[in-house]
């Protein structure tokens, strides 16, 4: 499969040709050769050292982050981090982006990033061509050009419930957003809400790499938010800090239960002997012991 896509990369190089169909293991991909380059990035598809991610294993990801929160993975992401992984690429933080969900904002939204970047600012086709190829549990994420007119609302999230999407991000404005809550399967954030929406004129992009929230995001992604907030990353990063994040949240409810019992927070960690150590400038880090 490797070869085949090697050899045929060579062939048609400098060319926008569409193969239309190729199935590996139940598996259908659509490539476009003229975003071959951003593709290389995503988890879906590699050209390189892994050429497919087993769509069951994507399955059982999702599932599991579903019952984590974004507090507990950007944690997770810290201690990584702190281990100077060189293979360890990071989450991405997505920012300024609020829920528009009120009676489902407490819930977790997992997906697969579907990027949008419209061509030109207050022009929503872009959108409507994301919307077209949104498939089942995807999350649309959307690159609006800075605009200040709506790019989605009521009709949208109906078409993204129909069609099983996650959520819909956009970095810019969305509006309709008092019937939002009548599709609870999809999770709607955005930057701003406006009644006035845009025009529909402009033909954009899908699937290419897009800045939402200031965070890189590349189709394939993996995006989680909740009421904190929206992280990202690719399917390689959420698998690596999965088991820490579910520690991290076992830690924390057992503190819970703790205070809840009379217990004070202080004593469940080692802040006196760490406020001791910063005070005199010695390496410490503040640990639980539950």
């Amino acid at each position: 499969i490797r070869m085949y896509f090697n050899v045929l990369a060579a062939k048609l190089h400098k060319r926008s040709i569409k193969i239309r169909v190729v199935t590996v293991k139940s598996l259908t991909l659509e490539v476009n050769m003229r975003e071959i380059k951003q593709l290389g990035q995503s988890s879906w598809l590699r050209l390189g050292k892994r050429l497919l991610t087993n769509k069951a294993e994507v399955s059982a990801l999702m599932e599991r982050l579903l019952k984590l929160d974004t507090a507990s993975l950007c944690d997770a992401d810290k201690s990584t981090v702190a281990q100077s992984d060189s293979s360890y690429r990071g989450l991405k933080l997505i920012q300024g982006l609020q829920s528009l969900n009120n009676k489902t904002c407490n819930k977790t939204m997992v997906g697969i990033a579907r990027t949008v970047q419209c061509k030109e600012p207050n022009d929503f086709l872009a959108v409507l061509q994301g919307l077209e190829k949104a498939k089942k549990d995807e999350v649309l994420v959307v690159n609006t050009c800075d605009s200040t007119r709506a790019v989605a609302g009521e009709l949208f999230c109906a078409e993204a419930s129909r069609r099983g999407v996650r959520g819909i991000l956009v970095d810019g404005p969305m509006r309709d957003t008092f019937y939002l809550d009548e599709f609870p399967s999809v999770q709607c954030y955005s930057k701003s809400v406006t009644p006035y929406s845009g025009t529909i004129q402009s033909v954009g992009e899908t699937q290419v790499i897009v800045i939402c929230g200031g965070a890189k995001v590349s189709p394939g992604d993996v995006v989680v938010g909740d009421n904190d907030g929206i992280v990202a990353g690719s399917i390689e990063t959420l698998t690596k800090i999965l088991d820490a994040a579910y520690d991290i949240q076992k830690v924390e409810g057992a503190i819970k239960r703790g205070i809840a019992e009379g217990k004070s927070l202080h004593s469940m960690t080692n802040y006196k002997e760490h406020l001791k150590a910063r005070a005199t400038g010695k390496d410490s880090s503040l640990t639980f012991s539950v």
